[in-house]
């Protein structure tokens, strides 16, 4: 490797009708086991990054709330369910964690909070940590590991973003999707690229069918597909990005 220096970016699902149900609390699981790969031998983690979208409601509210990233071997024995508590089982797989602290979390103005980890304070984890992959990863000369996540505050990504339309249940016909909220603007919600999910059903489709991939937010109340949506719109559903935290750790070879 010529430069001594990269970054991985890590994307995690977490479903939204999880998203749903309620507020996480400190100690809850923000995310389970998501794979990531490094190049063979050991890496040095020196910081971390965790960009984390804000709640669905009106004028959003921020997630500026701490977090710990943890890092295993493998994924055998599941971190837990999101918004619930951890695992409680013992497991030799753990190689350390970071922590994110909320000093040192910050809302932009889009409401997405950037949180850092590696920032020398008396109570943070810091950076630093020394990892080796022990599976042989999806390229010649890299290895495979793991990161989940634990929230050490009330992430809320709760929503109102509602489909204000009803199409019929047996053909979803609509690249376009009107959407309504008390005073939402649905463009501090929705980018290019989110993958967006049901949280609830108020018909037919069940919680977390696919709605599609979001290829432009339009207008305060519209967003367009990047292709029909395979589930039909009904009216009152609301909609989640699957995706609301990105975690991009930066290392040392």
């Amino acid at each position: 490797m010529k430069d001594r220096y990269f970054s991985v970016e890590i994307k995690p699902t977490i479903a939204a009708s999880k998203q749903h149900t309620a507020a996480f609390s400190a100690g809850d699981v923000l995310f389970d086991w998501v794979e990531f790969e490094i190049p063979k031998g050991t890496s040095r983690l020196i910081g971390a990054t965790m960009i984390t979208r804000p709640k669905g409601n009106a004028t959003p509210t921020g997630n500026k709330f701490g977090s710990f990233l943890i890092f295993s071997k493998t994924n055998t024995l599941s971190f837990g369910t999101p918004n619930s508590s951890p695992t409680k089982y013992p497991t030799n797989d753990f190689l350390g964690l970071l922590e994110l602290e909320d000093t040192t979390s910050f809302n932009l103005g889009s409401g997405t909070t950037v949180g850092m980890a590696g920032r020398a304070s008396n109570t943070s984890t810091q950076a630093n940590l020394l990892l080796t992959g022990s599976q042989t990863g999806s390229s010649i000369g890299y290895d495979k590991l793991y990161i989940a996540a634990q929230a050490n505050g009330s992430f809320d990504f709760t929503s109102i973003n509602a489909i204000a339309e009803d199409t019929d249940a047996e053909h979803a016909n609509s690249q376009v999707i009107t959407m309504d909220g008390s005073g939402m603007d649905v463009r501090e919600h929705f980018i290019d690229g989110d993958v967006v999910h049901i949280g609830t059903s108020v018909g037919t489709p069940a919680a977390d069918s696919l709605i599609g991939t979001v290829a432009s937010a339009d207008s305060a109340t519209q967003i367009t597909l990047d292709a029909v949506s395979p589930t039909a719109l009904v009216d009152g559903d609301i909609l989640y990005n699957i995706h609301p935290i990105r975690v991009i750790l930066h290392f040392e070879k």
